[in-house]
């Protein structure tokens, strides 16, 4: 690759996932037929998965990544089903984000439905950090397995990247699913497609003391204590 002044577009691959609800023992765990690779599951219920995106070689020391347009690819359907036929599983909340810093409590939040993933007062990130963030909601629907999404809200700040490591973080909150019958709790499963994360941007050269601010910032940053909770 160039190690020129000029557009750049990179992405992370994350594995899809499916999770399944034992109404007998009252657990969550995740299917064998998933690799699931580095997805992990709460026993309230929350999938999580973080990684990263290895800046290295994607330009010089000495310039800057300034993010242009930030989304996430999705390669198939969320789905959600019961044991039964006529049991629709239940609603998904969705949450990801894209920041210059490791985001280390992802448990933080009320079940990840209240709070963005990151940037609020209760995470240990600032917005400062936050290249691209949202949260969604997925709902059942008519067709018994697949989900629509209800709702959508993005946020952030498109900063300009400074470091060695662009992080990922996900986390979706998942519920009981319930017996279309009588309401009671009931076996089922969700399934989180395959994700790609998409940045493009432009990498160019930047006012030395400007770069030595963004710098700064960032580990300014990084070394803040979280607040208490």
């Amino acid at each position: 690759m160039s190690q020129s002044p000029g557009p750049r577009i990179i992405s992370k691959f994350v594995e899809g996932v499916t999770a399944g609800y034992d109404s007998g023992s009252s657990t969550w765990a995740m299917a064998d037929i998933t690799n699931r690779s580095g997805w992990s599951i709460t026993n309230t219920g929350i999938l999580q998965w973080q990684g990263y995106i290895d800046l290295h070689g994607w330009r010089p020391d000495d310039m800057v990544l300034y993010p242009t347009a930030v989304q996430c690819q999705y390669g198939a359907p969320f789905l959600s089903y019961g044991v039964n036929a006529w049991d629709q599983g239940g609603p998904m909340y969705l949450q990801y984000a894209v920041t210059t810093d490791k985001i280390d409590d992802l448990d933080v939040g009320s079940a990840g439905v209240a709070e963005p993933l990151a940037g609020y007062i209760g995470d240990n990130s600032e917005m400062d950090q936050v290249v691209f963030g949202c949260s969604e909601v997925y709902a059942p629907t008519q067709s018994i397995y697949a989900l629509q999404k209800v709702q959508k809200h993005m946020y952030g700040d498109a900063v300009p990247i400074v470091g060695p490591r662009l992080y990922i973080s996900i986390r979706c909150a998942l519920t009981i699913p319930r017996n279309a019958a009588n309401t009671a709790n009931t076996n089922g499963a969700f399934s989180l497609p395959p994700m790609r994360f998409v940045i493009a941007g432009e990498v160019r050269e930047t006012n030395e003391f400007i770069l030595l601010h963004l710098m700064k910032r960032q580990i300014d940053l990084q070394q803040s204590s979280d607040v208490d909770l």
